[in-house]
């Protein structure tokens, strides 16, 4: 049984510079005329989906209608390109992150997928822009869950429908960033692979009761020891 490598996107593969939160600012604000949209409203580790849940209520207490998440949607990968083109990516591909992937690409012991809060266009937008999003066949995105811990549940499923062939959450490794990445492999029995490439240092990830903790992913001999299930370690 090959081990499913489930991974997040920012802050994990890439960094943007904040283009995607900005971009999805800037959609909710023009489809629903307002200044100042998501102010103190939580964003990292987060679907897309809730995050414009509680944009909706923030401004009028309005619900979420699934003809309202399309109009914003729509813009959204709209401002997504042009911020993403405007700082020309941001900082990029993180450390280890083309490597690994390559490494993994050839292995058999190994199935790589996403599982991710953004909506699968705006997933693709941000990856293709590095030419990442050919490296992932499929995964769980932000239009399949609204709490991120339901994704896994959409993984599972959706890898037995390609492959035929059922999958135990112990040959499951979530690779994040967040507290939220920890908590969806703790809530669904899955091991957690964190790197502090994005807004949560080692000892919040810890604290959250990652497996393991790198600083990044550039040392991929031990990483992919790591992920085989060959012990845990937490990098100085």
């Amino acid at each position: 049984m090959p081990t499913l490598l489930l991974f997040d996107i920012d802050g994990t593969l890439i960094t943007t510079g904040g283009a995607g939160y900005r971009a999805i600012k800037r959609a909710v604000e023009i489809t629903m005329g307002v200044d100042h949209a998501l102010e103190g409203i939580p964003v990292a580790g987060r679907t897309d989906s809730i995050i414009l849940r509680d944009a909706m209520r923030a401004i009028d207490g309005r619900e979420l209608t699934q003809d309202l998440l399309d109009r914003v949607r729509e813009t959204y990968m709209g401002t997504l390109q042009a911020e993403i083109e405007l700082v020309q990516g941001g900082p990029g591909v993180l450390p280890g992150v083309r490597e690994l992937l390559a490494r993994l690409a050839g292995d058999p012991a190994f199935q790589v997928a996403l599982l991710t809060g953004n909506f699968s266009q705006t997933a693709e937008i941000k990856l293709s822009y590095f030419d990442l999003w050919r490296e992932f066949a499929w995964g769980a995105f932000g239009e399949d869950a609204v709490e991120r811990n339901d994704l896994l549940p959409v993984a599972i499923a959706r890898y037995h429908a390609r492959t035929g062939q059922d999958i135990t959450a112990a040959d499951i490794v979530i690779i994040g960033d967040t507290p939220n990445d920890v908590e969806v492999a703790r809530a669904g029995g899955a091991r957690s692979v964190c790197v502090t490439t994005g807004q949560f240092n080692r000892e919040a990830l810890l604290a959250a009761g990652a497996d393991v903790v790198f600083h990044d992913l550039s040392d991929v001999d031990e990483v992919l020891r790591v992920l085989a299930g060959a012990g845990a370690r937490v990098s100085p």
